[in-house]
């Protein structure tokens, strides 16, 4: 295998991001040669830890003089590493790649972790190179539909996990010092990109969280994320407090702590991979982000969503307060902790065995071995 060039948006907070962090490292423990090319990120680290070069290459950005630097280094970096596959997330780095290995001889593969807008003129600045990976049956078909991508070049591959650092069991005493509380709850965790639509559902779970105490006088909400929305999400958070007159929600921003918020957790509001990681902790799950919602997890609806990658991209209904508090104030009732443990334990048997990272690895590899 040559060395492979992972190339991504940015590294911070989000499903794809994680996804490549991932990737990265378990092509390293197999013994690969990988760079990762991004606009860097709090989550760099994850991968100098491992030994893993990570190269800065402004691909976060639509500005056409940061778009033309990242071509340049592109360039750069793939002849300096000996680049002989690139892997690129995301609509503008495949889109730079295919330009930076033009007339290279250089196998190129894409990864599409949700659906894009197809219109003018981005469509058709859309790139799918020798294979598209597409990671849910929905974004096959938006990548076949609206974008146009030739069906016999795409592969559905869903995003991989790294199931031992999510799971049940860690100790959160240390999460709870930090925090100055103790076990008292229940405790509602949400994690999010606090962006544009992504941070609506932070807001209806605020609007709900009033109708919640009344039946649960001692609930916390905690909302794990940050972007353009989080002052506005922050400031939420505070008046509800003053109404309950108490703490009861805390925006607490980007965490790399996740499984241990997790672990906390009595339910989780959630979509796609953040619902996915909430799985393997073995904490029911309720779907609602992006696309809407889809209310809660259990396991017969488990196979279904998983082709929307656990989004309410199909299906969906709009987010509705009222219906959201009265999901989670069933799962949360007294006496239901067993119905909650089975969700649970159905949530991590499921990506245990369908969407482990080593599982994953060992797909995206043989789709690189077609293309070389």
């Amino acid at each position: 295998m040559p060395n492979i060039l992972l190339a991504a948006m940015a590294l911070d907070l989000g499903g794809a991001e994680t996804h490549v962090i991932s990737l990265a490292r378990e092509l390293h423990r197999r013994g690969h040669r990988v760079v990762v090319a991004s606009a860097g990120g709090r989550m760099v680290p994850l991968l100098e830890e491992r030994g893993i070069p990570h190269i800065v290459v402004p691909m976060a950005s639509r500005n056409p003089l940061a778009m033309a630097r990242a071509y340049r280094r592109l360039r750069r970096l793939i002849a300096e590493h000996q680049i002989g596959l690139i892997h690129a997330h995301a609509r503008i780095p495949a889109w730079l790649c295919a330009l930076a290995v033009r007339g290279k001889g250089i196998p190129l593969v894409t990864t599409y972790h949700g659906v894009y807008n197809a219109g003018f003129p981005w469509k058709y600045l859309t790139t799918f190179g020798q294979r598209a990976i597409a990671v849910s049956e929905d974004v096959r078909r938006h990548l076949e539909g609206p974008l146009g991508a030739p069906p016999a070049i795409i592969r559905v591959i869903p995003n991989g996990f790294e199931t031992g650092e999510f799971r049940p069991g860690l100790d959160i005493a240390p999460l709870l010092r930090e925090l100055g509380v103790d076990r008292t709850g229940p405790h509602v965790v949400h994690a999010s990109r606090l962006t544009d639509e992504f941070a609506d559902t932070a807001v209806a779970l605020l609007q709900a969280l009033p109708r919640l105490n009344e039946q649960f006088p001692t609930i916390r909400l905690w909302i794990l994320g940050d972007g353009n929305r989080y002052a506005e999400v922050a400031r939420l958070a505070d008046e509800v407090n003053r109404r309950l007159g108490r703490e009861a929600a805390r925006a607490v921003g980007h965490r790399l702590d996740v499984p241990a918020f997790f672990n906390l957790a009595d339910c989780v509001v959630a979509v796609a991979r953040t619902a996915t990681e909430a799985m393997l902790c073995e904490r029911p799950v309720i779907i609602a982000g992006e696309g809407g919602y889809r209310g809660i997890l259990t396991p017969e609806r488990i196979p279904l969503y998983a082709g929307s990658n656990f989004t309410a991209r199909e299906g969906g209904t709009p987010l509705n307060p009222a219906v959201l508090a009265a999901d989670i104030a069933g799962l949360l009732a007294p006496g239901n902790e067993a119905e909650r443990q089975r969700l649970g334990r159905a949530g991590r048997e499921f990506v245990v065995a369908s969407l482990s990272i080593e599982s994953v690895t060992a797909r995206i590899l043989d789709v690189y071995a077609e293309v070389l």
